[in-house]
């Protein structure tokens, strides 16, 4: 009976930690803002690039301030009997309990071109546009500014200038990527080496899955925590590649860099976190041609 009740308390236990592992943070975007020198659609289609990266993660609820009506609907609908059964809490889809706030604001815009010759000696013109823009994350309940991150995107055509214009509006979301890693990124810790010996882990079992939008390729930073004078901070010691999302809490990893001291802090019982991060894709670290 005994060994029955300690299995019951730790099956109770292991779920409500894989219930709080999963709880999505409520981000709140409202509308951006932009000078005389942008459209409406133009503001929109960035903005709609942020949502759009942010929903594709599948680990943040993100509710669109410019929808009021379609949200507060929602929220009534979700009240019913009929609805009690919905993924998503009436309180996840208002903008009541956000956990964060998206400001955005379009900077500048500056278009060029130049004339330049095919490879049959024919003349043509060449048009290149470069879009500068802020995305800010602020706390809802202070105002005060988490984070600001400032972003590039180009564009280019032969179509004309505003062909090119629009190539570099509709490119804003590859810098996304880097800004979800940014500014959610996904942490848990390694719990297990699948693959290597004594001294050099080849790949590992993490503590992340399906529940938290993991995606084969994903990348991981691993650091170990280190106690220096009763404060805790972390020392990078390698990096993962997700190989195969095996549950809703497990996702087998490549080691990259740092199997030998992945294998020394599990045998010394050396706490270490992993986190999330954009891969580098052609262009830098924005992740270009790259799923997350």
């Amino acid at each position: 009976m005994k060994r029955t009740i300690i299995a019951v308390t730790l099956a109770i236990t292991a779920g409500l930690e894989s219930f709080a592992q999963v709880t999505k943070p409520v981000v709140n975007v409202e509308g951006f803002a932009y000078s005389s020198v942008f459209s409406q659609a133009e503001a929109n289609t960035v903005r709609n690039n942020v949502i759009q990266s942010l929903e594709s993660t599948k680990r943040i609820i993100v509710v669109d301030l410019q929808q009021q009506d379609a949200v507060k609907a929602e929220a009534e609908r979700r009240k019913s009997e009929s609805a009690m059964n919905d993924d998503h809490a009436v309180a996840e889809i208002t903008q009541l309990n956000a956990n964060f706030l998206i400001k955005g604001t379009l900077n500048s815009i500056d278009t060029k071109s130049e004339q330049r010759k095919s490879y049959d000696g024919k003349m043509y013109t060449q048009w290149s546009s470069s879009l500068s823009y802020t995305v800010q994350l602020i706390d809802p309940s202070t105002g005060a500014t988490i984070g600001s991150y400032n972003y590039k995107s180009t564009g280019s055509s032969t179509d004309g200038a505003a062909s090119s214009r629009a190539d570099a509006v509709n490119g804003s979301s590859a810098n996304m990527k880097k800004f979800i890693e940014d500014a959610f990124p996904v942490k848990g810790t390694i719990v297990q080496v699948a693959d290597g010996d004594a001294k050099k882990a080849k790949t590992v079992y993490i503590n992340l899955g399906n529940d938290n939008g993991i995606q084969k390729g994903q990348k991981f930073v691993v650091y170990s925590v280190v106690d220096i004078a009763g404060e805790k901070s972390e020392k990078e010691i390698g990096t993962l590649t997700a190989v195969e999302v095996m549950s809703a809490t497990r996702t087998l990893c490549k080691v990259n860099e740092g199997g030998d001291a992945i294998v020394q802090n599990m045998a010394s019982n050396v706490e270490m976190t992993i986190k999330s991060r954009a891969k580098k894709g052609l262009f830098g670290d924005s992740g270009i041609f790259n799923d997350l």
